[in-house]
């Protein structure tokens, strides 16, 4: 287990960065060689958990070229759920940063927390000092507008703009100001100078419509489009690029230039929204990655928290993904590049990108070259096919899973439903409190108690139920789980000791199987339920010998494989000399996005309690007498 990301930013939805080095290269065509135009942007982002480690990260950027760095993620707005934490909602909201949450303009200061802003823009100007020394710029990336506290709309109602919330994961409506009103873009553009002020921002962008804000009657608000009555006639392009404007007319105010995106984060119902603004975007402006002239303002390259595949589990390599990527970004000589990352300590990452630096390619041949000396580089010519192998099949396992379901399965289901610590108990709602809060507090579920106890209710939605989606899900997740197993097996061919680098991924890999195998047993125990006829008690007699329900054999069959497999993560926690899990550093900081700190006492209860409960199928099935 690992001090947990406290700042992991959703913007890690689209954007938790690493970007490419700006070397000059000459053109081959057999080789796919390009060069790089001069102008471009390379910025890197990923989280960090202090001004020390946004150093190594800084270096490591400068080392490969990179003009900027991100600096905006930040400490959770925990005070967002403080609000009411029987409302899982803002926890989405509170992932990810805002520009009033570093400067709080003077109309916000009895509603906002000044301290929690004054920390966090102690933060950025530190990260902006690393950031001259070392010759590079700030990016900024955040979501806007974010919903503010309803005492703010108490007291001026004319700033009240669309409700923003997803109507199944909240239990309030949460409101995202007006951004047609003059004096709200005033708060802004005030506020973004002064930001700018403090910490020399270029870039800046911004997810909408998503994880608690959102933009007066666009159709891709959560609750549908809304808004105040007056602005709803508005030219949806002047409100965007309006918007976009005061943003840059601030960093202005401070003598600077930026470029300012925003990104939808249910782009795909607004294809002819987005398609009304695009001819009107202004210089430096982009929406749902599309300026003016059609160009893609950047290139995004690797993943995040969100789309890893692999959940908490810390220090999987994706480097087939992620090689993939690169060379098709390298073909486009037009605009940023963007790398996501979700972790600092990633070598193979790093390394990769060092490669491609050498030898910048957009063909297949080039890009298993720049794998092969990536792998030397680690494992030496005798073992790099090894690792190869182990590499291709790690990728291919992560993407596997990932694409089950429409949001991760890894976190909505692994951890914002906590499959991962809550028992598998036929009946969850007759738990006690002591055997159910200790997940139950941290589980998503904005709905009915009969919601949250069904284990495939994620976040309002049944992404996978009834036997044919537990067939095909099972399917999946087992291909995933025998190619992890394989790339173990190809890792123990360059291992050189118990304690190396390779027994530790070997390690990492068998904690995400367990995760994974928590998954499957998790999705089949549901489906075994829903099959289940709970209204017609079993009336067994007494003859012999009688077989008993086929769904019991299965039901136990399936709790015995997650008791041992629970059992199983346990050991590997308990004796790894280094975190292999994600959790929060202290109990207080554990949240619906992050597992606690004492994670293993959590799935020692998880099996005390299913093991207490195990034989209460019996009042489901007939028993087998023989």
């Amino acid at each position: 287990m690992v001090p947990g990301r406290d700042s992991m930013n959703v913007m890690s939805l689209y954007v938790l960065c690493l970007l490419f080095p700006l070397s000059v290269v000459a053109k081959d065509n057999n080789q796919g060689v390009m060069r790089l135009d001069s102008k471009q942007k390379v910025i890197f982002a990923c989280p960090t958990n202090s001004t020390e480690e946004f150093r190594r990260l800084a270096m490591q950027a400068a080392e490969l070229g990179a003009t900027h760095v991100a600096i905006s993620d930040l400490p959770k707005s925990r005070w967002q759920w403080d609000l009411d934490l029987n409302d899982p909602y803002p926890n989405w909201g509170m992932l990810v940063t805002s520009i009033f949450k570093l400067v709080v303009p003077e109309e916000l200061k009895l509603f906002l927390p000044a301290d929690y802003a004054k920390k966090n823009l102690q933060i950025v100007k530190d990260r902006c000092a690393v950031l001259k020394e070392l010759g590079l710029k700030a990016a900024f990336f955040g979501k806007e507008p974010a919903w503010l506290p309803e005492s703010v709309y108490q007291a001026h109602p004319e700033w009240r703009g669309p409700r923003c919330e997803h109507p199944r994961r909240a239990r309030h409506t949460y409101y995202a100001p007006c951004i047609d009103q003059p004096e709200v873009l005033a708060m802004y553009r005030k506020a973004v100078a002064e930001l700018c002020r403090q910490a020399p921002i270029e870039v800046f962008s911004f997810l909408t419509n998503d994880s608690g804000g959102g933009i007066c009657w666009s159709v891709s608000l959560y609750p549908g489009q809304n808004g105040p009555s007056w602005c709803e006639k508005r030219s949806y392009a002047d409100r965007v690029v309006g918007f976009m404007s005061t943003i840059q007319d601030g960093a202005k105010d401070a003598g600077l230039r930026a470029e300012v995106s925003m990104n939808y984060g249910s782009g795909y119902i607004s294809q002819a929204e987005v398609a009304s603004v695009i001819p009107f975007l202004k210089p430096g402006q982009a929406l749902n990655s599309r300026t003016r002239d059609e160009s893609a303002p950047t290139r995004f390259i690797g993943y995040n928290f969100y789309d890893s595949g692999v959940g908490p589990v810390l220090g999987i390599p994706q480097v087939f993904r992620v090689a993939e990527q690169l060379a098709n970004a390298w073909g486009d000589q037009t605009t940023n590049r963007t790398f996501m990352m979700d972790e600092l300590n990633a070598p193979e990452y790093f390394e990769l990108v060092h490669q491609f630096r050498n030898n910048p390619t957009t063909t297949m041949i080039g890009r298993m070259q720049n794998i092969l000396r990536t792998a030397e580089h680690f494992a030496g010519p005798e073992g790099a096919h090894h690792v190869m192998q182990a590499w291709d099949k790690i990728s291919r396992a992560a993407l596997i899973v990932q694409n089950i379901a429409g949001d991760p399965v890894m976190l909505v289901g692994t951890v914002n439903q906590r499959w991962i610590t809550r028992p598998l108990v036929p009946f969850p709602m007759e738990l006690l409190p002591e055997e159910k809060d200790y997940y139950r507090k941290y589980q998503f579920q904005a709905n009915s108690e009969e919601e949250a106890a069904d284990l495939m209710n994620l976040q309002g939605f049944e992404l996978i139920n009834g036997f044919s989606g537990s067939l095909i899900t099972g399917n999946m997740v087992t291909q995933a789980i025998t190619l992890l197993e394989s790339a173990i097996d190809d890792i123990g061919k360059v291992r050189k000791s118990p304690d190396d680098s390779w027994a530790l991924l070997q390690n990492r890999l068998r904690t995400l199987i367990c995760f994974y195998r928590n998954a499957l047993y998790t999705i089949q125990y549901q489906d075994i339920l829903d099959r289940t006829d709970y209204s017609q008690p079993p009336v067994e007699q007494n003859i012999y010998p009688m077989d008993g329900d086929q769904k019991l054999r299965e039901i136990q069959i399936v709790t015995r494989h997650d008791i041992d497999n629970t059992n199983e993560l346990i050991r590997l926690l308990e004796t790894s000399r280094v975190p292999l899990v994600r959790t929060a550093t202290t109990k207080e900081e554990e949240d619906i996005f992050t597992l606690g700190p004492d994670l293993v006492d959590q799935l020692k209860k998880k099996v005390a309690i299913t093991l207490k409960h195990q034989l209460e199928v019996h009042r489901l099935y007939h028993r087998r007498q023989g």
